[in-house]
This record gives C-alpha cells, structure tokens and sequence, in this order.
C-alpha cells in the first residue's frame, strides 16, 4: 500500500511565483547583447553575419525560455487553485452524506 497523497498547496504556490520571477529575470538577461557587440566590432568581416545570426537564435529561444518558465509558474497557481477548489467541494460533498446511525 503507498502513502496517502499530500498536496500542499502553499508550497505549489510559492514555486509559480518563483518560476515567474525566473521568468522575468531571464526576459531581463539580455543574452543576445554581447554577440550584437562582437558584430559591431567587426562589420566588415564574415563573423558579424555569424553573430548577428546567432543573436537574433539567442534572442527568439530566451523569449522562449522566459515565456515558458512563465507559463509554468502560472500552471501551478492554477493547479492549486483547482486542488483546493475539488477538496473543498469534495469534503462538503463527504460532510454532506448522512450516516445511519445504529439499529
């Protein structure tokens, strides 16, 4: 037999805030910046293309990254809303049920 399930919803919501502060903060990085400047150092070379190439790739998957890890966040405060709301409804449901008393 396994242990009864445990969900502690404060703690799924602390996590999502977490993640959305990552989010931010990845948003905030500006990755993409020092290959913007390898470029400008060297215009007239095949390696500015190159950079600005891989700046723009850097740019589009940390948009990515930081839209995920968002979205994550905004998951779990969702799913313990939900969890709440079924054992609260679940539990009135339960309370709800007359018991026979004895014959």
């Amino acid at each position: 037999m396994s242990a009864p399930l445990e969900v502690d919803t404060s703690v799924m919501r602390r996590v999502g805030s977490d993640f959305d502060s990552a989010g931010d903060r990845m948003a905030g990085l500006q990755a993409d910046a020092p290959l913007g400047d390898a470029a400008a150092a060297v215009p007239q070379l095949q390696t500015a293309a190159a950079c600005n190439a891989a700046r723009t790739t850097v740019a589009t998957e940390m948009t990515k990254i930081a839209g995920s890890a968002r979205t994550y966040g905004a998951d779990l405060r969702s799913a313990a809303d939900r969890y709440d709301a079924t054992d609260e409804t679940s539990g009135r449901a339960i309370d709800g049920v007359g018991i026979p008393g004895p014959r």
